[in-house]
């Protein structure tokens, strides 16, 4: 481990200075939606630091930001300045942002990422023309990274959320929704800005489910773990137009600022529930057809399945003569 530096810094209005020693250069930015909130960004940059060195010039306020922190900002410009965490009593988090020397960061880490607002995670912040670097300019020894692998992690993210074949939600411990992939508007009908914030239980949970969905998400705050958690299962869901879509659900849980949230693949199997009633009605001897998607020569094809029951010399059902044809072209 390197030895302690100094840190120096100020407030905007600069009536509080500090100074306060690290050993640890590494920033967390975290999205949170304390840290989103109280700064009005996409989130905050904070370093750790030995809380016994802090040394402060100038008057700081008390805020208790939640059950387990406090943070301290100056009372004339607001700026924050530190946050004070109860189960890390030797340490205190300080604001990169206000640091006299930013060079002094020499790397940063992502904090709930996955609160991360889209319009900071999706797209590239436009440059502009006076802050653009010269072609031949070299970054200046000591300077912090950009954080574009960061960013472009993240995008990654997203992309493979927007191209997953099953629908993907997710929601903090208030039981919103924070995440809403491109499949789950096929799947259930409403869009991304319709659903984004919305209570779950209000969107796609049957009524009569909703009240032990409610109970659920309390013992996930209590305890942490429920009975669906890391499980396969299979329930009904709301679709926006009112009828019930039959899915399979994975849901993992999901720590957060404030509690535990929780997400889900979803996976519509109207389908498949179709193909297994038909073959049901086919073994009692009921002639049948029904849709199935298949993998053909690495494309996917939606074909007709027609199932003609076989009968013994007794009359008896003794197997199938199964024909597949094209369902868009209706050949076989």
């Amino acid at each position: 481990m390197m030895s302690p530096l100094v840190l120096r810094g100020r407030c905007a209005c600069g009536r509080a200075e500090y100074a306060v020693h690290a050993a640890q250069l590494d920033a967390a930015v975290c999205y949170c939606a304390t840290c989103r909130r109280s700064s009005g960004g996409a989130g905050m940059a904070w370093l750790t630091a030995d809380r016994a060195t802090l040394r402060v010039n100038g008057a700081l306020q008390t805020w208790r930001s939640s059950d387990h922190a406090l943070r301290q900002f100056c009372p004339h410009c607001a700026t924050q300045l530190f946050c004070l965490e109860d189960d890390a009593p030797p340490e205190i988090k300080v604001a990169a942002g206000t640091l006299d020397d930013q060079k002094l960061v020499k790397s940063t880490h992502s904090a709930f990422v996955n609160e991360r607002p889209l319009w900071d995670a999706r797209h590239t912040l436009a440059q502009h023309e006076a802050d653009a670097p010269s072609p031949t300019a070299e970054p200046a020894p000591g300077d912090a990274p950009t954080g574009r692998s960061r960013a472009e992690s993240d995008a990654a993210f997203q992309s493979a959320l927007a191209s997953s074949p099953d629908a993907f939600i997710s929601i903090d411990p208030d039981g919103l929704i924070t995440e809403w992939n491109p499949q789950a508007t096929a799947t259930l009908g409403w869009s991304y800005a319709e659903a984004i914030r919305r209570p779950l239980h209000e969107l796609i949970i049957p009524p009569e489910m909703r009240s032990a969905h409610l109970r659920g998400m309390s013992r996930l705050q209590r305890t942490g773990d429920g009975p669906v958690l890391g499980r396969r299962f299979e329930v009904d869901a709301i679709h926006k137009r009112g009828h019930r879509v039959p899915i399979e659900l994975f849901v993992a849980p999901l720590r957060m600022a404030g509690g535990t949230g929780a997400t889900a693949f979803v996976r519509d199997v109207s389908v498949r529930r179709a193909a297994e009633a038909s073959i049901e009605r086919a073994i009692g001897g009921e002639p049948v057809s029904f849709e199935v998607d298949l993998r053909l020569g690495g494309r996917h094809r939606a074909m007709t399945v027609r199932l003609t029951p076989r009968r013994d010399e007794h009359g008896t059902p003794d197997g199938f003569l199964i024909h597949l044809e094209d369902a868009a072209a209706g050949d076989p």
